[in-house]
């Protein structure tokens, strides 16, 4: 539903002044299935819903003994001993494998612990050409020919689909499905490719509970689980194991609704974060929503001209109109829809401190220069392990070392929401601290 909304543009010496802004979107909420979240996620950690992966006498053969640090609570059987990102399944021949899981891009270490649902810092959403034009290989002897065939398709399959960008993976893949049938084709239907460039920085999942809609545009409607169990199309057969693939992710969707974000895990200035809170309230609120006892979260989608950050993942999206078909069309399409809108959901900010870089391209690493555009680096460095972390900019240190971000290639502009360069210094430092509360 769109509508004209009025937001509030602070203004350091006068508070802030009411703008409509017309064309906002507001999500309507939708019915959801119930789910089971423990089972929900003993079926994330453990169960088969990749069914194509390494045969395991190649794998286990291969892999390095597992840091106990990323150890995850629930693993069971082989996966006790697997990192995170694989779980250890049989695939629909029976033979014992590891595949990857949703764990891959929605897991990440942050200040030595393992969160389950904090998004990896980048995907690429387009691939220069050639980049994944090598075969995968494996330092292992694989025992049959039944193995050496279950490598080789997922290899294909795998290979195939990053050929075309992490984020564009679906549409390449779902190009290779019938619609309907959801049996493979050894040639696409479709050309999967989009105008889209640069990275995107994967959302957490708690944010989930809140949202009515899925990804940065709020494209992903009705029902969610079809949703998060797309990437399946990497390996699904047919729809009946399609069925039972979406019978695990109504757990696995209620589990995602259950997560807590993470607690600021340094020390805090309560008095300025109440200060902070009464700006927040007063200039940020009418889009981001409010928090504590009774927290209230608009679901707006504010058009991508409006906010004024980059605009390629409004506009091209991150499939083009023959996936958008497809998925609608399909088994996935039957409870869900894709509706892609230009411009760009102001998020819930529960965990916001964890979340860093910002902006649906990642294209600013910390919060500091989210609410202060003068604070925002042309180029830096993309590192983010655990030392690299800066609690007083609330995101990732500029003096290290680490492939470089470049704010100047497609995509990766670090422009748009400004709203908080009309603080003045001193309610910005306050703002900050209260967003570590949150």
């Amino acid at each position: 539903m769109k509508r004209a909304v009025v937001l509030f543009a602070a203004c350091a010496n006068h508070g802030p002044s009411a703008v409509p802004i017309d064309d906002i979107t507001t999500v309507e909420a939708e019915p959801q299935r119930d789910g089971d979240p423990a089972r929900g996620y003993a079926a994330l950690v453990n169960g088969g819903y990749i069914s194509m992966g390494i045969p395991w006498s190649g794998f286990s053969a291969a892999m390095s003994e597992l840091d106990p640090a990323d150890a995850l609570p629930g693993r069971i059987g082989d996966n006790a001993n697997v990192g995170y990102t694989f779980n250890v399944t049989t695939d629909p021949y029976g033979m014992k494998i590891a595949s990857p899981n949703c764990l891959s891009c929605h897991a990440k270490r942050l200040n030595g612990q393992v969160f389950v649902g904090l998004g990896t810092p980048y995907h690429r959403v387009n691939l220069p050409s050639g980049i994944a034009d090598d075969p995968i290989t494996i330092d292992a002897g694989l025992r049959s020919a039944d193995e050496v065939k279950e490598f080789s398709e997922f290899g294909d399959h795998l290979v195939g689909s990053q050929q075309a960008g992490a984020l564009m993976s679906f549409g390449a893949l779902a190009a290779r499905h019938d619609p309907k049938t959801l049996a493979w084709s050894d040639w696409p239907s479709f050309d999967a490719g989009t105008n889209l460039h640069g990275w995107v920085d994967i959302p957490p999942w708690w944010r989930t509970a809140k949202k009515n809609a899925l990804y940065y545009d709020g494209a992903g409607r009705g029902d969610h689980v079809r949703h998060m169990m797309n990437m399946s199309v990497l390996s699904v057969h047919d729809v009946d194991e399609a069925n039972q693939i979406d019978a695990m992710f109504v757990d696995i969707s209620a589990y995602l609704r259950s997560i807590d974000p993470p607690k600021w895990p340094f020390a805090i200035d309560d008095a300025l974060a109440a200060q902070g809170q009464s700006i927040f309230e007063d200039t940020c609120s009418p889009c981001h929503g409010t928090y504590g006892a009774n927290p209230t979260y608009p679901n707006l989608i504010v058009p991508a001209t409006e906010v004024g950050t980059d605009p390629s993942l409004a506009t091209d999206f991150w499939a083009n109109r023959d996936a958008v078909d497809w998925f609608n069309s399909s088994f996935y399409g039957e409870t869900s829809r894709y509706e892609p809108v230009e411009g760009y959901y102001a998020p819930p900010l529960d965990g916001i401190w964890a979340t860093a870089p910002f902006f649906h391209n990642g294209s600013v690493p910390t919060l500091e220069g989210v609410i202060d555009s003068a604070k925002r680096p042309a180029k830096w460095p993309m590192a983010f392990e655990d030392e690299d972390y800066d609690p007083d900019t609330i995101g990732w240190r500029l003096d290290t070392s680490g492939d470089t971000y470049d704010t100047s290639d497609p995509g990766q502009a670090n422009t748009g929401h400004l709203y908080g360069d009309e603080l003045d210094d001193d309610q910005r430092r306050a703002v900050l601290e209260y967003l570590k509360t949150l």
